[in-house]
């Protein structure tokens, strides 16, 4: 059973007779919440107990890229998505831009880690095939951590349309890992 002692106020005097009734109820009050706080708890505590802060954020392009009609594999700058914060970053999914003038069926995109030489694919995709419901977002099946003061990531277009230049744009997002103080 819980124990509840009242701190000592200057100018605040409880009564003995409501003091002791007050510390009984309110005893048996906790002793009966006890578990269900517990469980509470329990559950909350992964959530806030992290090593980590996640702090949302983006690494978008510097700039569109217009890719010429019926290329395959040209390399965006590498300077774009490039990663010179001193936390890793995160990244939870991509963004994709939508010409107006073409879908997401006129070109494939291929993703590879600039630090460690990973493909993030095994092959290049069509981006209609990634984005989930024509909202020009894809959500990868697992985050993939960019490495601090230099990591990036390589971004690979081709352009589908033999006829027509694309303008291509793709944009990073997911959060900062900072260390808890």
């Amino acid at each position: 059973m819980f124990h509840l002692a009242f701190p000592k106020v200057p100018g605040l005097a409880i009564p003995g007779k409501l003091h002791d009734m007050a510390g009984e109820g309110l005893n048996a009050q906790l002793a009966q919440m006890a578990p269900l706080m517990k469980g509470i708890i329990d559950r909350l505590k992964p959530v806030v107990d992290q090593p980590i802060i996640r702090f949302p954020y983006n690494l978008p392009a510097a700039q569109s890229q217009v890719i010429a009609a019926n290329t395959a594999g040209q390399r965006l700058p590498d300077s774009f998505f490039s990663h010179s914060l001193e936390w890793p970053f995160e990244v939870h999914g991509m963004k994709f831009s939508q010409d107006p003038q073409h879908s997401f069926r006129d070109w494939r995109v291929l993703v590879k880690d600039q630090t460690f030489n990973q493909d993030l694919m095994k092959t290049d995709a069509m981006v209609a095939t990634l984005v989930e419901d024509n909202t020009g977002m894809w959500k990868l099946p697992f985050p993939w951590v960019v490495r601090p003061k230099g990591g990036g990531l390589t971004v690979t277009v081709t352009n589908l349309d033999i006829n027509n230049s694309i303008t291509v744009d793709v944009n990073f997002w997911g959060f900062l890992m900072i260390p808890r103080a």
